[in-house]
């Protein structure tokens, strides 16, 4: 009996110490639930602060901190703007009706991907996307007051330089290329390239919240962001790939500034005076890949053959701290963007056929135009036609 009663009370026992494993495991179970809940709620907060800076950018970085700063639940996006000077980058995708007519959905892809290269090359140049508007872009470097004048020349030799390195990705870029190789596209020009029209101008603007409580959007509100939009536009007109204002080029340095052309002088919209034009030539039919697609994937597919794979948040980081660094070198004394321009095979292959000849008898022509001599200007003007193998590159 008693060999039964300790019997029973050893069953008795372990059937506590069950309980207790059981309840153990009923708290590491609601431990490690709290941990998901915590990391996914991390994850959440993390995945938000990344949408705010994409969505309202460096502009809207003002609207981000009032609110942040307030007590109050209620989002105020409508504060006060304010006043900066900055450098103001215009770029469009040319002929894109053809191609949204052709590509339909898929023309989604193609602008993506245009995007990805102008806004990863811009930000590499200290600058900062601003606005997506279609098949264009808003791109702004901001000049703060204590700017002293090496770093505004620096900035605005960046910004030029970004230009001329977007126009080289574009042209090589193998997506792109993908896209091009359209039956559609080569049916309606047989050499049909994807290519950008380029604006840049410096001046003040009022930088803040546009909209009302349905919808806002961070930007930048001057006549001269305009200016950077009627240079774009110029650009098409004057068949060059970028095109810029006096003030921009001469906040530039003299060293790559000597290696702009003046094209034109004129009264842009909204502007109390004129301004002169001036370009950066460059022969970008000279860098597209010798042997270029002509079959595309089918366009169902297309998509599925570009997708990305998602980059884990280490990559990410490291990525994040590749491109500071690259910023910082920038930003260095010794870091000289005319003397890359300079030095860079593939701008140079671009700039092969402006030589010497051509940019002082072009010069002399721009001169006697300025001046009104207009039969000296038109003799040695179709003097410079002659001096490069296809007329429409002037």
């Amino acid at each position: 009996g008693g060999g039964g009663g300790g019997g029973g009370g050893g069953g008795g026992g372990f059937g506590s110490e069950g309980r207790r494993d059981a309840g153990g495991g009923q708290a590491r179970a609601k431990s490690n639930t709290a941990t998901l809940e915590t990391k996914v709620l991390e994850n959440t907060i993390v995945k938000l602060g990344c949408l705010l800076a994409i969505g309202f950018g460096e502009a809207g970085t003002e609207i981000i901190g009032e609110n942040m700063g307030d007590e109050s639940v209620v989002i105020d996006a409508m504060i006060p703007g304010r006043r900066v000077q900055a450098i103001y980058g215009y770029c469009q995708i040319q002929d894109f009706t053809v191609i949204l007519g052709f590509l339909q959905q898929r023309a989604m892809l193609f602008v993506n991907q245009v995007a990805k290269i102008v806004h990863s090359i811009v930000d590499e140049h200290l600058g900062a996307a601003n606005k997506n508007i279609g098949e264009a872009f808003l791109l702004v470097w901001r000049l703060d007051i204590d700017s002293g004048s090496r770093l505004r020349e620096k900035l605005a030799d960046l910004s030029v330089m970004s230009f001329v390195q977007v126009v080289m990705a574009v042209s090589r870029d193998r997506r792109l290329a993908h896209f091009a190789a359209h039956p559609a596209l080569l049916a309606h020009s047989k050499d049909f390239h994807v290519r950008l029209s380029f604006g840049l101008h410096l001046g003040w603007s009022i930088e803040g919240a546009i909209g009302s409580e349905f919808k806002i959007d961070a930007s930048y509100l001057s006549l001269h962001v305009n200016a950077a939009q009627s240079l774009e536009a110029l650009a098409r007109h004057y068949r060059v790939s970028i095109l810029m204002s006096q003030m921009l080029a001469s906040a530039c340095t003299r060293e790559f500034a000597c290696c702009f052309r003046t094209i034109d002088r004129v009264k842009l919209a909204g502007m109390k005076d004129p301004t002169r034009l001036l370009t950066l030539d460059l022969d970008v039919s000279s860098i597209f890949p010798r042997h270029q697609l002509r079959t595309a994937p089918g366009l169902e597919s297309l998509g599925e053959s570009f997708a990305q794979r998602p980059r884990n948040r280490v990559d990410r980081q490291r990525e994040r701290r590749r491109r500071e660094e690259q910023k910082r070198e920038k930003l260095r004394d010794h870091h000289h963007v005319w003397e890359t321009f300079l030095q860079d095979r593939m701008i140079r292959r671009m700039r092969a056929p402006y030589t010497l000849g051509f940019f002082q008898e072009f010069e002399n022509a721009y001169l006697n135009y300025e001046s009104g001599e207009w039969s000296v200007a038109a003799a040695a003007l179709r003097r410079t036609a002659t001096m490069l193998k296809d007329g429409s590159l002037i």
